[in-house]
């Protein structure tokens, strides 16, 4: 008798979530094709632009010659967030902003141009090379979201046909 009662509550739920305006990321053969091989270029000589150029190329294979190349120029920011008793900062945020231009490689022209923001926070510890490998290991995890967010934008980009 539960066993049934469950059944029918997932199924109800099933049938609602069908209603809703939910719309998966699936794409056709055709739509992975394009999002496989862009060509990504990141503005900059940087570390982060350097670590957000590795991320966005895991998202989106090797560069290939797809039909569009990405463009990204990146601004990073650290500010301090708790103080210490010393009057030293204890926590910092490091805000990364990417805006980007997905570029259509047949004429050159951007179709898509928008900016993500990300944020990681880091404990300051107190000996300097574990400040700096805290600092770092904040860093790639802002330029991993920022990518993540990149290729979803991109991502949503080709799949509404290019809208």
């Amino acid at each position: 008798m539960k066993r049934n009662a469950v059944l029918v509550l997932m199924a109800g739920a099933l049938m609602g979530l069908s209603a809703c305006a939910f719309q998966p990321l699936h794409g056709s053969p055709q739509q992975i094709r394009a999002m496989d091989g862009i060509v990504v270029a990141v503005d900059g000589q940087t570390r982060i632009d350097q670590i957000l150029d590795e991320a966005l190329n895991d998202r989106f294979g090797t560069p290939s010659g797809g039909r569009y190349r990405l463009a990204a120029v990146t601004s990073m920011t650290a500010s301090g967030l708790g103080v210490g008793a010393d009057d030293v900062a204890t926590r910092s945020a490091i805000s990364l902003t990417v805006d980007f231009s997905l570029i259509d490689a047949g004429s050159g022209l951007p179709v898509l141009t928008e900016t993500v923001r990300a944020e990681a926070t880091v404990d300051i510890p107190q000996q300097p090379y574990a400040a700096i490998s805290a600092r770092r290991d904040a860093e790639e995890r802002a330029a991993s979201q920022a990518a993540d967010r990149i290729a979803l934008r991109v991502a949503r980009y080709i799949n509404r046909g290019g809208q």
